[in-house]
């Protein structure tokens, strides 16, 4: 399940490296000010903190007991046009099938971000995406 994860984020990296040029420099949105550990606990009903090594202003990583965890990432906070849409579209954006993760990548305004996590709920998923949308700027 550990491949799955790396492949992923390996996924999501490439993704990132195609589109740089409609990437903002820096965020004006800090992503685990977005998504904090505390409400990120209470969507996935267990205690989970920020992984502070990994974790930078645009990608933050959770960790919960026993692999369980995940990952919140704003890829661009100036999507357009077609490049916007082939963002969304990538097939990258998703987590590999049958590894555990569940995920994706989602647009609010200009603001396009993914969003995988350790589990097979996807109730929980919808309700992290909710939630990000309603904190991003």
């Amino acid at each position: 399940m550990r491949l799955s994860k790396f492949v992923f984020v390996l996924g999501t990296v490439i993704l990132s490296s195609h589109l740089a040029p409609t990437f903002a420099a820096s965020t004006g949105n800090d992503s685990c000010k977005v998504l904090t550990a505390e409400k990120f606990s209470q969507i996935m009903g267990y205690a989970a903190t920020i992984d502070k090594t990994a974790s930078t202003p645009s990608n933050c990583f959770y960790q919960g007991p026993a692999h369980s965890g995940g990952q919140f990432m704003i890829l661009t906070e100036t999507a357009s046009g077609p490049q916007a849409d082939a963002m969304l579209n990538m097939r990258s954006s998703s987590p590999p099938p049958g590894g555990g993760l569940i995920g994706g990548s989602y647009r609010q305004g200009g603001v396009i971000f993914s969003v995988s996590i350790k589990s097979t709920d996807q109730a929980k998923l919808q309700a992290l995406v909710a939630e990000i949308k309603h904190n991003l700027k």
